[in-house]
C-alpha cells in the first residue's frame, strides 16, 4: 500500500528519477508514495536521455526547459516555451563566439546557469499555485535546483527542505559561476531551510562544523529494496574464475582507485581473477587503460539487471580516490553501497583514511577496508576475501544486518513521509 501524504510536495531536481546515482535512491523512496502526493520539476533535456518514460515515477513531471508535462507513462507534447528558445539562443551565441576568448565562453556558461535557474523559478512558482503545493524539496545538484528551491520558497511563502546526496559548496563544480553562486547561496539555504536531509552521519557532522547546530538536520541513508536481492542471494562459496565487480559511473571520485585495482589484479598472476566494470559513463583515457588489460572488461547492464550482476560476483568493489576534492570524499556514501549490502557478496572498499565510508564499514563490520594507496595491500585484500571464506561470510552477515537497520527503502520512505508531514 502506497504512502499518502496529507500535503503535496514539489520536488525540484536537475537530475530526477529514474536516472542512476542519487536519483535512483530518490526513485526508490518516492515509488512508495501515492502519485497525488508529489510533483517533480526537472530538466527535460537531461532526463530524456536513455530513460524510457515507462520507468519514471508515477507522479506528475514538469519541465523547466520544455513546455511538456508527463504523467505516469504518457506524455503530451507541444512547442518549446519561450524560455527554452532563449536558452537555445544563448547556446548558439556561445558556440559562435567561442573563438573570441575564454572570457566570452565563461560568460556564455554563466548565462546558461542563470537562465536555468530563472526557468525553474518561473515554472516552480506556477506549479506551487496551480497544484496546491504545501512544501518544496530541493535535491542537490551543481546549484540551479537548490537556488531555485530557495527562490520559489521566497516568492510563494512555502517552507522548503534540502535533500543532499553530496555536499554543495566545496564540491568540484565545473563552472566559475556555479562556485560563486555556491558561496553566495549555501549559507542562506542552511539558514532558512525547514530541514536538511543528508545520507550519512559524516555529512551531518561536516555541516555542523561549518554552520553550527542552528539548522535542523536528519539522516536518511541511501535506500534499496531488499526483496529485489532476496531470491538471488546464494551462500558465499567462491569458485574459479574469481570475478571482482564494480557497478556505476567512473569519473574523478572513483577513477584513481579503480586504476589501483587494475594494477593489483595485474599482479595476481597466480589467480584466475577477472575485473568486470559495469560502467555506463566514463572518459576516453580510462577506456584506453582498460583496453590494454586482458583480464579487465568494460561492460554495461540495465538497472534491473544489477541485482543479478552483483549477486554473481566474487567480490564487489567500492572505490573513492586520493588526490582530489577531500571534502567530497570525506562525506560520500555512494548510492551503490546499499545495493552491495543487499547482494550477499563481500565488499572491498578502497578509499583514503579520511573517507567516512571507511569509518561506517568498520563500525558496522560489513567490508574489508584498504585505506592506503598500496597496490600490494589491495591485492592481499582480494586474496583474503577469496580464501578466508568464514571472514567473508561474517562481512556478508553484517552487511545484511546493516541493510535492514539503515537502508531498507520501505522503512526509509515512511521516515521521509513522517518528516514531510511534520513540516
Amino acid at each position: 500500500m502506497r504512502i499518502h501524504l496529507g500535503k503535496r510536495v514539489l520536488i525540484v531536481s536537475s537530475w530526477a528519477p529514474p536516472m542512476v546515482g542519487g536519483p535512483q535512491n530518490l526513485y526508490n523512496l518516492f515509488s512508495q508514495f501515492s502519485p497525488d502526493s508529489y510533483c517533480i520539476l526537472t530538466r527535460y533535456e537531461i532526463i530524456r536521455r536513455g530513460n524510457p518514460i515507462g520507468t519514471w515515477l508515477s507522479g506528475e513531471y514538469f519541465f523547466c526547459d520544455h513546455n511538456l508535462q508527463a504523467q505516469k507513462s504518457s506524455v503530451s507534447t507541444s512547442h518549446p516555451s519561450g524560455t527554452v528558445a532563449l536558452v537555445n539562443a544563448c547556446r548558439r551565441v556561445r558556440r559562435r563566439i567561442s573563438s573570441l576568448g575564454s572570457g566570452v565562453i565563461i560568460l556564455g556558461f554563466a548565462l546558461d546557469t542563470l537562465v536555468t535557474i530563472a526557468q525553474m523559478v518561473r515554472m516552480g512558482t506556477r506549479i506551487a499555485r496551480q497544484k496546491n503545493i504545501r512544501c518544496i524539496l530541493g535535491v542537490s545538484d551543481t546549484g540551479p535546483a537548490l537556488i531555485a528551491t530557495y527562490l520559489i520558497s521566497r516568492f510563494t511563502g512555502l517552507p522548503y527542505s534540502l535533500y543532499l546526496f553530496d555536499i554543495y559548496l566545496g564540491n568540484k563544480l565545473e563552472r566559475p559561476t556555479e562556485e560563486l553562486l555556491a558561496k553566495l547561496f549555501e549559507p542562506r539555504l542552511f539558514k532558512t531551510a525547514a530541514l536538511v536531509i543528508v545520507t550519512n552521519e559524516g555529512t551531518e557532522q561536516f555541516y555542523r562544523k561549518r554552520y553550527g547546530y542552528k539548522f535542523k538536520c536528519c539522516v536518511i541513508h541511501n535506500s534499496v529494496f531488499p526483496e529485489a536481492y532476496k531470491t538471488k542471494r546464494t551462500t558465499y562459496a567462491p569458485t574459479k574464475p574469481y570475478t571482482i565487480v564494480f557497478t556505476g559511473n567512473v569519473y574523478w571520485p572513483q577513477e584513481r582507485s579503480l586504476r589501483n585495482l587494475i594494477g593489483a589484479v595485474s599482479q595476481l598472476q597466480d589467480l584466475p581473477v577477472h575485473l568486470d566494470l559495469y560502467v555506463p559513463n566514463t572518459n576516453e583515457a580510462f577506456k584506453r587503460i582498460v583496453g590494454t588489460c586482458q583480464n579487465v572488461q568494460l561492460t554495461s547492464a540495465s538497472q534491473s539487471e544489477m541485482p543479478d550482476v552483483q549477486c554473481r560476483a566474487t567480490i564487489l568493489f567500492l572505490p573513492l580516490s586520493w588526490h582530489t576534492t577531500p571534502e567530497v570524499i570525506a562525506t560520500a556514501t555512494p548510492g551503490k553501497l546499499a545495493d552491495y549490502l543487499a547482494s550477499g557478496r563481500p565488499m572491498l572498499i578502497h578509499a583514503p583514511p579520511y573517507a567516512y565510508v571507511n569509518e561506517y564499514a568498520r563500525q558496522e563490520g560489513f567490508a574489508l577496508v584498504v585505506d592506503q594507496e598500496d597496490v600490494e595491500e589491495l591485492g592481499e585484500g582480494v586474496r583474503k576475501l577469496i580464501f578466508d571464506v568464514q571472514y567473508s561470510r561474517g562481512l556478508i552477515e553484517n552487511a545484511k544486518r546493516t541493510l535492514y537497520k539503515n537502508h531498507d527503502a520501505t522503512a526509509n520512505a515512511q521516515k521521509l513521509a513522517n518528516i514531510l508531514e511534520s513540516l
